[in-house]
């Protein structure tokens, strides 16, 4: 070939290869972003699913700030600062290794010498820094914490927080975990791309030196001249590919929280001793009711909450007849509430048992159980959408019963303000917690809801304690409307609220002790 067609047919080729190049790490970027994210969304939907799987008194001690961050920030980040750099480091790796094949087959020395020093720099400067690195590994996990928490407890609380004027105070706070994370990340450039400046200098004195000391020797320059070309290429090609590698470990290693804070949890759900059963492809399983036509009876019942060395129960035994009312009283601190969720399934007895029928409530029936009853706090827990999907909570829109809506809705007295005073009927979007409602509107919902399922055993944990007289008389106005079609369970400070009970029980905290004070026929 003439220099003419040598020049042409190089150029295509560069031209050719060079876009080639250029296609295959699209489709890698592409490739490698659709994986992760991918991932990302399975990882991220695991560890929620594993999370609500988690027996109730797991949740008694987490603080759900942090659980959020796990399941959003932390998967996140993991993606973004763990995954997507290891597999772009991986990438990086491959591409210096061509390179330095590629000059040792053109340049064995170069290649060598190349190899040695920019390998022992980097790896040099990887090593000195990983003190600092762990130390921002542990002040990202702890000032990431902070910030979800403080964040969570101002917005969540903005009611009190704005009355008593504290809204400093949780400012505050937050900037403390903020201000840290801020100073944290400032420094993740400099440990990233420091070594750069110091490198590129470095590999451009070298090509110098060699330069001149091949002049100083009196060697033909044009002759070293390909030889310099080399070295020029592995500069050009070959530091800023040594570069990314670096700067992408560094990443990888100093967003290990991420990591740490995700695979932790991983764990602390395995070990779990108690967790939800599952059903088909991995969903929570929802088996019909459970039926029952005689009493529950609880024998020898007692509990006293881990860690602590305080009996709540200590030996309470009861029945609760089929379609009775049953009221309880007590002093705060009695075991009330903890009592209701013995009842629920929520927490599993220290010791004695409850029983359904003569059937002990084990874990493999509880789901069954719950399915047939309905519960009504004292604060109530309404979701940002409408009342119709309040009432029907967890029922997808369009399986929702009309019928039963309606049905609900009477029973609980809350049907014609529904259809008369809402512009927007079952649409009526209540807001964050309800916001939109009164405290009787909320009770009032939250007892239709507990309606809806036609449940066998109605539970109210207090569920007036925090209206005034005339809302609490319509509330109980609603209640004992249903006296006689479903056995109730009424857990009351005051008397007045379960006077109308068939049967009423006083629990009473003596030291360590539950005694049932009285069970008394109506």
């Amino acid at each position: 070939m003439s220099d003419g067609q040598l020049l042409i047919a190089a150029g295509l080729l560069a031209i050719g290869m060079l876009l080639l190049s250029n296609v295959i790490n699209l489709a890698s970027d592409v490739g490698r972003a659709r994986y992760a994210r991918s991932f990302g969304h399975w990882l991220r939907l695991g560890l929620l699913k594993k999370i609500a799987g988690r027996p109730y008194g797991d949740f008694l001690t987490q603080n759900s700030g942090v659980l959020l961050k796990k399941v959003s920030q932390d998967v996140t980040q993991y993606i973004t600062s763990v995954l997507l750099p290891l597999l772009d480091g991986f990438a990086r790796a491959l591409t210096v290794l061509f390179l330095l094949l590629t000059l040792l087959a053109i340049n064995p020395s170069i290649a060598i010498g190349a190899a040695i020093v920019f390998g022992s720099f980097y790896g040099l400067v990887f090593r000195l820094l990983g003190k600092r690195r762990r130390e921002m590994t542990r002040g990202m996990k702890a000032a990431n914490r902070g910030i979800m928490r403080e964040a969570q407890q101002l917005l969540g609380g903005i009611k009190p927080v704005k009355v008593h004027r504290a809204e400093d105070h949780f400012l505050d706070r937050f900037r403390t975990h903020s201000r840290k994370q801020a100073k944290l990340m400032a420094w993740m450039p400099i440990y990233q791309n420091g070594p750069r400046y110091f490198i590129e200098p470095l590999a451009f004195g070298g090509v110098v030196f060699i330069a001149i000391i091949s002049a100083a020797r009196g060697e033909n320059l044009v002759a070293l001249l390909p030889t310099l070309g080399v070295m020029a290429l592995a500069g050009y090609r070959l530091l800023p590919a040594i570069q990314l590698l670096y700067a992408q470990l560094t990443l990888l290693s100093t967003a290990r929280h991420s990591l740490d804070e995700v695979f932790d949890e991983f764990i602390e759900i395995e070990r779990a001793t108690e967790k939800e059963p599952k059903g088909k492809h991995g969903r929570f399983s929802c088996p019909p009711p459970m039926q029952w036509n005689r009493e529950v009876s609880i024998e020898n019942l007692t509990f006293q909450y881990p860690g602590s060395s305080r009996r709540i129960i200590d030996n309470l035994s009861l029945r609760i007849p089929k379609n009775s009312v049953v009221g309880i009283t007590g002093q705060t601190g009695s075991g009330k509430s903890t009592f209701v969720d013995l009842v629920l399934g929520l927490l599993v007895p220290t010791g004695g048992v409850i029983k359904v029928d003569q059937t002990p409530l084990s874990k493999e029936i509880q789901r069954a159980w719950r399915g047939g009853i309905g519960y009504v706090p004292q604060d109530i827990f309404l979701i940002d959408d409408s009342i119709a999907a309040n009432i029907a909570f967890g029922i997808p829109k369009e399986e929702i019963d009309p019928e039963r809506l309606r049905e609900a809705a009477a029973a609980a007295q809350i049907l014609v303000l529904i259809d008369n005073e809402l512009e927007k009927g079952w649409d009526t979007v209540v807001g964050e917690r309800g916001i939109r409602l009164s405290g009787g509107q909320r009770q009032r919902v939250g007892l239709a809801r507990a309606l809806y399922h036609r449940p066998s055993l109605l539970i109210l944990d207090e569920a007036t304690s925090a209206l005034d007289t005339e809302t609490e008389a319509e509330v109980m106005k609603a209640i004992e409307s249903l006296h006689g079609t479903v056995t109730m369970l009424i857990i009351a400070h005051r008397l007045s609220t379960i006077e109308k009970c068939d049967f009423r029980i006083e629990l009473q905290a003596k030291s360590t002790d539950i005694v049932v004070n009285s069970f008394i026929d109506r």
